[in-house]
């Protein structure tokens, strides 16, 4: 008896871990330094730390880049956040390549999530993979300033996987991220 249970045990545990999406990485980087043969950055052109300040008269648009492990296909969600009213928000279906208005069950999803502030919901797939890269891009212009975030969600699950914070601001460089600390010397 004791052996069935340590059995079923085992088959929770490891169908609770074989469903769902994990992120591997997470980086935007200015459009200009986006390279769309490697999928990636340019390198030293990601920006993965905070905080990260963009001037939108400088770079005109930004790339996000994610990295996810899946253990079946996926649909994973980008969320572009800014403000607090999702009156505006836009939906981009990668399988259909269209921007749209959201239907009532993607406002219903954003809602159950407490998603405020949504202004693109970008839906992909992700099919199952030890790290599969997808991405998505927003224009910037000198009227979005302010805070953003970039959540990603996998589409079934309550909470997000990962979030990305910048402050769109007028300034006199383009992308303003922190410095590395300094090494001590031994």
């Amino acid at each position: 008896m004791l052996r069935m249970f340590a059995v079923f045990g085992m088959i929770v545990m490891f169908a609770a871990t074989s469903f769902g999406a994990d992120l591997v990485s997470m980086k935007l980087c200015a459009t200009k330094d986006y390279d769309a043969a490697a999928k990636d950055c340019a390198p030293g052109k990601a920006m993965e730390n905070k905080p990260i300040q963009i001037d939108p008269t400088k770079i005109g648009s930004l790339q996000f880049l994610t990295a996810v492990k899946t253990s079946k296909e996926e649909e994973i969600y980008h969320v572009w956040i800014w403000g607090k009213s999702t009156k505006y928000v836009t939906v981009y279906d990668s399988a259909t390549k269209l921007l749209r208005e959201p239907d009532e069950s993607e406002l219903t999803w954003l809602k159950d999530r407490k998603i405020e502030g949504a202004r693109v919901l970008v839906k992909m797939t992700a099919p199952e993979a030890e790290r599969f890269r997808l991405h998505s891009s927003k224009t910037l212009t000198p009227s979005m300033t302010g805070l953003w975030k970039v959540q990603v969600y996998d589409a079934a699950e309550t909470n997000a996987l990962g979030e990305m914070e910048f402050t769109i601001a007028i300034g006199d460089k383009g992308i303003t991220k922190p410095t590395p600390e300094p090494t001590a010397s031994k």
